[in-house]
């Protein structure tokens, strides 16, 4: 607080308790509001009735629990201080009408999702929805999209343009639910390094660039898996089990699964019905 005040003239004492009372009230914890604080100052200067507490009861009112909601303030501090009317209610009638109502509810509880009101839908959200559409993504993907991998739909549209256009370049079929998997695994920052590197993890079990890339166009994931993660999958299955290497081309899920709770206990039960 004393922090906040030398940053922003505050208007009056009383107000910015008033703030900070009505975060407390809604399950802000001291910590997350430290946060909020120190980000945006300037929000102990809003009347917390008439400006504050609509947003968090809009928000509320969909669903999302106070845990999550706080969670989110304290990373997207702006929420708190966007237009509900200018931004917040038009953003809410744009998703209204791209998604049904389970993917509504859904969207509001994946994480990334509050995060377009901060910015509202038009200056990243509408432009990637659009160039999904012009390269021949169907509705029903882009909404499978939009309400559980909200925060890939905010990325710059030259950014965005250039991670569909991999994925279409590889292969996928854009008007399948696979190229959403595809577009997940290529759009984090560093995407790139972790493709290099786990590439390099599964080659050393004798697989080819080719091998790398249809195992991928099976199950993006994959290659969103450790380093770590995927070699000692590869070493159990391999050493242990003697599968051979390149079998699991054609099986990649299994990359995916846990190894002390899935993988290791069915392969137990597999060796010991072999041994009878």
């Amino acid at each position: 607080m004393a922090s906040a005040s030398r940053r922003v003239k505050l208007r009056s004492p009383e107000r910015a308790d008033s703030v900070l009372s009505l975060l407390i009230n809604h399950g802000v914890s001291v910590t997350q509001i430290s946060k909020i604080v120190r980000s945006c100052p300037g929000v102990l200067n809003y009347n917390p009735e008439k400006t504050l507490l609509p947003k968090l009861e809009f928000f509320v009112s969909f669903g999302v629990s106070r845990e999550y909601l706080a969670k989110t303030l304290a990373y997207e501090t702006h929420l708190l201080v966007t237009s509900l009317e200018k931004r917040i209610l038009p953003t809410c009638q744009f998703l209204r009408n791209l998604l049904s109502e389970k993917n509504f509810v859904v969207f509001f509880l994946k994480n990334g999702g509050l995060r377009i009101f901060s910015e509202g839908h038009s200056k990243n959200v509408a432009p990637n929805i659009e160039l999904l559409r012009e390269f021949g993504m169907p509705q029903s993907c882009i909404s499978l999209l939009l309400a559980y991998f909200p925060r890939y739909l905010t990325l710059k549209p030259e950014n965005f343009a250039k991670v569909v256009d991999e994925v279409k370049q590889m292969g996928f079929d854009m008007e399948k639910s696979r190229s959403i998997a595809a577009i997940k695994a290529l759009s984090s920052g560093n995407s790139k390094s972790i493709w290099s590197r786990n590439c390099e993890a599964y080659k050393r079990w004798g697989w080819s660039e080719d091998d790398v890339l249809s195992t991928f166009k099976r199950f993006p994931p994959c290659m969103n898996k450790s380093e770590k993660k995927i070699m000692q999958v590869m070493d159990f299955l391999v050493s242990k089990m003697g599968w051979p290497q390149r079998s699991i081309v054609k099986c990649p899920t299994i990359v995916s699964f846990s190894l002390e709770k899935r993988i290791i206990p069915r392969f137990s039960v597999v060796k010991v019905l072999l041994l009878k």
